[in-house]
């Protein structure tokens, strides 16, 4: 972390932190999740814009960070020239712009916080918080009342997709947010914050978000041991699973785990996808299909047989590695792992109070960006910038270690 003296980002920065911070922990997250993207994009946006009016100029991200972004933007892009989705890569495209760029200035202002502006922010959001996760109880407890209110048109299907998404950002905030609660000297509340969030999510129907939250306390206490363990760790995993999920996807239908009727009807269906997928990583295996090719690889519009109208390949793989692989290749893998194992190097030389914390975060997400979700969709993407927003706000507050 930087060191406590002048040019820190003040007043103009912190009134866009509390203004939109409050809004996105208080009601985004709990009822409007896709919300997250513009609402984590016009935080890093109007943030950097004031720090840039008060300044006159931005601070500079790690130098290998925003070379490992920088190749991997230019290869994604380089990528949309073969693609058979161009209307949709566009998109995801210019998302990476509009959300990593901004997003990474953003937590590199952050970490410039003068102390006493992160504590007043952190008395504003801490709030903000509780109320989103009360909100979120009565979503959980008493079947969506808000969400029949605010959209009586809506399906049981989007309803679920609704709850599950609100636990995962949920989830990804639990730790962040009990570090900052933490920091401020209120142990007992902060304990009762991430141990909450563990039991709603278990209530709720996103197995997901458990999953996370449970690596996230067996790698955070790998951490406070030897965050160098945990690091390696992660990175470990990173490797492996960009080198090996073609492999792993195969062994799985060779073992015979997609007929397990033991298995839940979504993960035996997922484990179907991924062998799929596996099996045209070696049509254009360096180069790789495209960005959001995913969509029009041949054969995967259809139905697999013997199942419950199950797709083939249903918009994603819902796997981070094996989507990278598919549609970037080889050479995009090289540069997705590089850009994941710098990003890792930082999080290893944060501040000692925040560092544990912020490898097991990532370490989690990574995790579950490999089970569920595209790997390019804004919200989730925007949940994990603002999980290290506060994150990096928790590191600016001196308090208790």
């Amino acid at each position: 972390m930087h060191a406590d003296k002048g040019g820190h980002a003040g007043a103009p920065v912190i009134v866009f932190i509390i203004g939109l911070g409050i809004p996105l922990l208080a009601a985004v997250v709990p009822l409007a999740p896709l919300g997250m993207a513009p609402g984590m994009v016009a935080l890093s946006v109007f943030a950097l814009m004031a720090c840039l009016w008060r300044e006159r100029r931005l601070p500079l991200p790690d130098p290998l960070i925003l070379t490992g972004l920088g190749l991997f933007i230019a290869w994604t892009g380089l990528g949309l020239s073969w693609t058979g989705a161009m209307g949709r890569a566009l998109e995801s495209w210019a998302a990476f712009l509009y959300v990593f760029v901004p997003g990474l200035f953003f937590l590199t202002a952050l970490g410039r916080l003068a102390p006493d502006r992160a504590r007043q922010a952190a008395r504003w959001l801490l709030p903000a918080a509780v109320f989103g996760a009360i909100l979120f109880t009565l979503e959980l407890i008493g079947d969506q009342p808000i969400q029949h209110l605010a959209s009586p048109g809506k399906t049981d299907l989007n309803l679920e997709r609704d709850i599950n998404r609100a636990a995962v950002l949920l989830a990804l905030l639990a730790g962040p947010v009990s570090l900052l609660m933490w920091r401020l000297g209120q142990r007992v509340p902060a304990v009762l914050a991430l141990a909450g969030a563990l039991v709603l999510t278990m209530f709720s129907t996103s197995e997901l978000a458990v999953a996370f939250l449970l690596a996230l306390l067996l790698l955070l206490a790998l951490g406070y041991w030897s965050v160098r363990l945990a690091a390696g760790l992660v990175a470990t995993g990173i490797v492996l699973g960009l080198a090996f999920c073609g492999q792993a996807a195969q062994w799985m239908t060779r073992a015979g785990l997609p007929q397990a009727e033991w298995l839940p009807a979504s993960s035996r269906h997922r484990m179907m996808t991924w062998n799929f997928v596996a099996e045209n990583l070696d049509a254009h295996p360096w180069r790789g299909w495209g960005l959001e090719a995913s969509r029009v690889i041949p054969g995967g519009e259809g139905i697999f047989p013997g199942t419950l109208n199950w797709p083939v390949l249903p918009i994603h793989p819902h796997s981070l590695f094996l989507q990278i692989r598919l549609e970037l290749g080889w050479i995009g893998a090289l540069a997705a792992g590089f850009l994941l194992l710098v990003v890792l190097r930082r999080l290893t030389r944060l501040d000692p109070s925040i560092r544990a914390m912020a490898v097991a975060l990532f370490g989690a997400s990574i995790l579950m960006q490999s089970f569920a979700y595209g790997a390019w969709q804004a919200w989730i993407l925007c949940g994990m910038l603002f999980a290290g927003a506060v994150l990096a706000l928790a590191g600016r507050v001196r308090g208790p270690s």
